[in-house]
């Protein structure tokens, strides 16, 4: 799933990847040596999930935007991603929706008043 999601972010043509993880453990590490603008996390990782690294994250990272992907999105899993800071979720069936999100969190990210990013 990694290697599809990095060549359809690849395949946009204005996005570069800078990084991977294949758990949320992974993904904390990778996040303080990459420092991302954003981060595309699956939800439902081994170890340690998406919405625990989200967490963490955040806390030393608040202005990385954070964009959950998840195979079933229940408002459950939703509420909980958001509450721990992502910006959106993103469902594995309408990948679609990934591109027209990240270019969303592009725009909050300029938009945001200095220092808030």
């Amino acid at each position: 799933i990694r290697d599809a999601l990095r060549l359809l972010l690849l395949s946009y043509g204005d996005i570069e990847v800078i990084g991977e993880a294949r758990d949320g453990e992974e993904a904390i590490i990778r996040t303080a040596s990459c420092q991302p603008e954003i981060i595309v996390m699956d939800i439902n990782m081994p170890r340690m999930n998406g919405i625990q690294a989200t967490t963490i994250i955040k806390k030393s990272r608040k202005q990385t935007a954070i964009i959950g992907l998840c195979v079933i999105q229940d408002t459950y899993t939703i509420e909980a991603f958001l509450k721990a800071g992502g910006l959106a979720v993103v469902s594995k069936q309408r990948l679609e929706d990934l591109r027209p999100t990240i270019q969303r969190a592009c725009v909050n990210r300029s938009t945001a008043p200095s220092g808030k990013r």
